[in-house]
This record gives structure tokens, sequence and C-alpha cells, in this order.
């Protein structure tokens, strides 16, 4: 904030690294999650406890990442 004439700075939140790091870190998560639900297979040697904790673990993957994105949605948004 401008302290002299009380407005804000712009800033460029394409660039910022915080927020592009919180981007590719939720692409990432999104990425990890697609992966684990890809290759789950309930077959010879996986029992049903193993094959719903991997669903939780995808299924956290995609809520990190959604949360991710969705605070850098709004973080830019705040600051435009």
């Amino acid at each position: 904030m401008d302290r002299q004439h009380g407005r804000q700075e712009r800033v460029d939140f394409h660039t910022s690294p915080k927020y592009l790091a919180a981007w590719i870190l939720g692409a990432l998560f999104m990425m990890a999650g697609t992966w684990v639900i890809q290759n789950l297979q309930l077959n010879i040697g996986v029992t049903i406890e193993n094959y719903v904790l991997a669903l939780l673990v995808a299924f956290v993957f995609f809520l990190a990442g959604g949360l991710l994105w969705i605070a850098v949605a709004v973080a830019t948004r705040l600051h435009l």
C-alpha cells in the first residue's frame, strides 16, 4: 500500500514466485491423484483395505490440488 497516497501498489501475480509455485504444486497434486487412480486395480494381492486407502490418498491429492488452485484464484482476484 502506498502510504503517501493511500493506493495499493499493483503486483504482477502472473510472475510472483509464491503464486506460481502454489499453482504448479496444485497441478502436481492433481497429476499425482490422477496417477494413483489410473494405476489402481482390485486384483490378486490387493486387499479391500489397501484399495480404499489408495482411493483416500488420491482423494486427498485432488483436494489439496483444488485447494491450492482456489487459493491462487482468490488471491489474484482480491488484488486485481
